[in-house]
């Protein structure tokens, strides 16, 4: 795989395409071996949101103590940035028609904290912001002005909360696999040897 460009293209490839078939460990460790930065942003994402008690000892020294550290880190950055997300309601830009401001905003973020709330910090199953998301589409939105209504769920489903989480993980998926993975020069191997 080391010497010849066109099998280790192949070779990676074909694995790019069996990605989610295989474990995000078994791709990392794959990727640290034969120093290929191709899948390795995206198995780490999937490492991301593995439950750690699913990955066995062995998988943990196997992509070793920075991937494992790294995703330590992560996912308590993500877990404290979805615990702010929950509690805090998106502000609400009252419309012209709305008469009970106070108890529109009130309501508002009654609403948020029964329905996000609950999606996110559900202690068994807890959901991701996409699934809270369509979950605001459908609810009694009580005393809520419906053109106040209409502004604010178009706030939330342009998830600017959650860019965040998106940004941090793809960004720190590519550092990893700059700072841990360098890819061999095989551009020489290809041309003729001349005597």
């Amino acid at each position: 795989m080391y010497l010849c460009k066109d099998a280790r293209d192949h070779a990676v490839h074909h694995l790019q395409r069996q990605c989610y078939s295989l474990e995000p460990t078994q791709l990392i460790l794959l990727a640290l071996k034969y120093n290929v930065k191709t899948f390795f942003p995206h198995a780490f994402e999937r490492l991301i949101s593995a439950r750690i008690n699913d990955i066995s000892d062995a998988e943990c020294r196997a992509v070793g103590s920075v991937v494992w550290n790294t995703m330590f880190k992560v996912k308590e950055r993500l877990d404290v940035h979805r615990r702010i997300i929950a509690c805090e309601a998106p502000l609400t830009v009252h419309a012209g028609t709305c008469m009970k401001q106070k108890r529109c905003e009130e309501d508002w973020k009654q609403l948020w904290w029964n329905g996000m709330g609950r999606f996110l910090l559900d202690g068994r199953n807890p959901q991701p912001y996409k699934d809270a998301v369509e979950w605001f589409e459908k609810p009694d939105i009580g005393e809520i002005n419906l053109d106040c209504w209409r502004a604010v769920l178009f706030i939330v489903k342009g998830q600017s909360a959650f860019e965040h989480e998106r940004k941090l993980i793809t960004r720190t998926a590519n550092d990893l696999a700059r700072l841990l993975i360098v890819e061999p020069n095989l551009e020489d191997f290809g041309r003729a040897v001349q005597y």
